[in-house]
């Protein structure tokens, strides 16, 4: 946790530099120090098809998913964090926002949750 995914339209891609994008938001979820390092997951999903407004018009938003039991304020601050970043990686682009959203948990299950290490074949898990 988190996973912070980036959507923005796909030829906005050829005046960005994506790695530098992906990178600059993993450090900025690093700066805020609710996570490890190595827990941050960073993705970009090109968007083809989109309006804003009546027409296309360029747009970047990021969504943060974590896993409750975090303050509203360093969520907050996550938050701006995250902007912060978003629009210095894209500074042409007008209309960038960032959601950070709560997982429950009760109600998010990954591998780790299942006991199922890198090692353990998924065939020999009972259902």
């Amino acid at each position: 946790m988190p996973h912070c995914v980036i959507q923005c339209p796909s030829n906005l891609l050829e005046s960005v530099d994506v790695d530098s994008l992906l990178t600059s938001i993993h450090a900025a979820a690093d700066q805020s120090a609710l996570f490890e390092p190595g827990d941050i997951k960073v993705r970009l999903l090109p968007v083809e098809h989109y309006l804003v407004g009546p027409e296309p018009a360029p747009f970047v938003h990021l969504e943060c998913s974590l896993l409750s039991g975090r303050s509203i304020e360093q969520r907050q601050s996550l938050a701006h964090l995250l902007a912060k970043a978003l629009c210095a990686a894209v500074p042409d682009v007008e209309m960038v926002s960032v959601e950070v959203r709560e997982i429950v948990r009760a109600t998010y299950c990954n591998r780790a949750a299942l006991g199922i290490g890198p090692l353990v074949s998924i065939v020999n898990v009972p259902s």
